[in-house]
């Protein structure tokens, strides 16, 4: 039945209509924004939707619509602005010397008109030209059918990934007993040491990727006068996304990953947004555990596939 679980989740919902009225039972889709003891409200394509509690006989969560899934991964690349990007048959291309996967992929937003083989040499040579793989980014199962068809030609799966979001709402306040969170507008040489995507520091080209952005702030967490905690949020479309989050080994578990997102919730309400998503790797549960404790349910999946050759 309908519970606040459910909230920031796409469900349907089967309510009662006024007595006269056929058929007696009718189904409303749409993202759960809010539910209170009498009403539970409704987004969709046309806007709110308000249904009386009491008239509601079922309840579920249903995936995101494909144009759902396609449109979050849009807004997302917003947040993280590759130095170029170009566009080929309502394909998105992005190239930042290599840093990250979501910089330096295709999007495939749109199904595109030309034959598949043809797309896919063009993109090569895009790639190709700047040193790169040709890798594709695949939100699922919206692009369930192209990434059939690359495993059929021997594209390796690289890095699922989990797409997650919660409404902001009133963000939570942080635990108590903790330095405050700082918001900078460029990320600080503090900042910078705090961060170390996939083990490295970070090259400059990554510094001007991180801040390619005209909404956008660097969170941290300081500690006996060391940095506890970092993370970045962006604002894009009453989106928030939050990115580069970063806990050090021994701060883990004391608050300081719920005081970053504390704060970085706060400011993107602040700045109109109404939305939060972020991104984690699959294949780490602690990470997916933290944040489903925060409110984020799962919206889909995706992951990569990279070039046969390619490394």
């Amino acid at each position: 039945m309908l519970s606040a679980r459910l909230v920031g989740r796409r469900v349907v919902l089967r309510y009662r209509r006024s007595d006269g009225v056929l058929p007696p039972l009718s189904d409303v889709v749409g993202e759960l924004a809010s539910l209170t003891e009498t009403t539970a409200i409704l987004t969709g394509p046309d806007g709110p939707v308000t249904v009386d509690r009491a008239a509601i006989v079922a309840a579920r969560a249903v995936a995101p619509h494909r144009r759902e899934i396609l449109e979050l991964q849009r807004i997302a690349r917003r947040g993280w602005r590759a130095a170029e990007v170009a566009e080929l048959d309502g394909w998105l291309l992005s190239a930042d010397q290599g840093w990250t996967g979501r910089a330096n992929s295709v999007l495939p937003l749109a199904t595109p008109h030309r034959p598949l083989p043809v797309l896919l040499a063009e993109a090569g040579r895009f790639y190709a030209e700047r040193g790169l793989p040709l890798q594709v980014l695949l939100p699922l199962p919206a692009r369930g059918l192209l990434d059939a068809d690359l495993a059929g030609r021997c594209w390796t799966l690289q890095r699922p990934t989990v797409m997650l979001t919660r409404p902001i709402g009133e963000p939570a306040d942080p635990p108590p007993g903790r330095e405050p969170v700082t918001l900078e507008e460029a990320p600080s040489a503090a900042w910078l040491d705090g961060y170390h995507y996939r083990g490295g520091r970070l090259p400059e080209y990554a510094v001007r990727l991180l801040t390619r952005h005209d909404q956008v702030r660097f969170a941290s967490v300081r500690s006996a006068g060391s940095v506890a905690g970092i993370a970045r949020g962006a604002v894009d479309e009453g989106w928030l996304g939050v990115t580069a989050v970063e806990v050090a080994p021994e701060q883990r578990r004391s608050g300081v990953g719920r005081a970053l997102m504390a704060a970085l919730l706060g400011w993107g309400r602040r700045c109109g947004a109404d939305r939060c998503y972020l991104q984690v790797d699959a294949d780490n549960p602690a990470a997916l555990a933290f944040y489903q404790r925060l409110g984020f349910t799962e919206h889909h999946r995706y992951h990569y596939r990279l070039a046969p050759g390619e490394s």
